[in-house]
């Protein structure tokens, strides 16, 4: 067996971290996809989800007590889903309401983005591109990508310092 001269080991070495950066870049634009689909669908299904867990008691104990044998695993997984969706309907509820004060102290654009999230997804009254374009008299082209931005921005409320890297990167 021959020895590797000192360029080979650099080439070699050089094409590993080459590798190696663009196995860990396509994890990155994976995980960032499924962050902002995410988001997109929890605001999409908000209102469903919203009324599933109206009537759900976050006491898991107290509501199979009242409803199932605690010794049926199975209900208490299920109890356990809906408890988790209340909290997450909870959390959902309180980075709107911080997705809020953050588009109020932005420029016109900012609100006009923050106004498109909140009447195409979580208001009763759902309004159309072509709607919010009438409103804020600009084109459906234009609240189209104001949609696709808010949902990336509420996706750095939702998910954190993790979505805010991607956003830089």
């Amino acid at each position: 067996m021959s020895e590797l001269n000192e360029q080979t080991v650099k080439d070699i070495t050089t094409l590993v971290a080459e590798i190696v950066r663009d196995e860990r870049h396509k994890q990155f634009l994976h995980e960032q996809t499924w962050r902002v689909k995410n988001t997109r669908l929890l605001l999409k299904n908000y209102d469903i989800l919203k009324e599933h867990t109206l009537e759900i008691t976050t006491d898991i104990d107290s509501y199979l007590k009242d409803v199932f044998n605690q010794d049926d695993l199975k209900l208490r997984s299920l109890t356990g889903y809906k408890a988790r969706t209340r909290k997450m309907m909870e959390y959902t509820d309180l980075m709107l309401n911080a997705y809020e004060r953050y588009a109020k102290k932005r420029d016109d654009a900012a609100k006009r983005r923050y106004f498109t999230l909140m009447h195409m997804f979580i208001y009763p009254k759902k309004w159309t591109f072509m709607e919010v374009a009438d409103y804020f008299n600009v084109t459906e082209r234009t609240v189209q990508r104001d949609q696709k931005e808010a949902i990336q921005e509420f996706s750095v409320f939702m998910f954190g310092i993790v979505s805010l890297e991607e956003m830089v990167v």
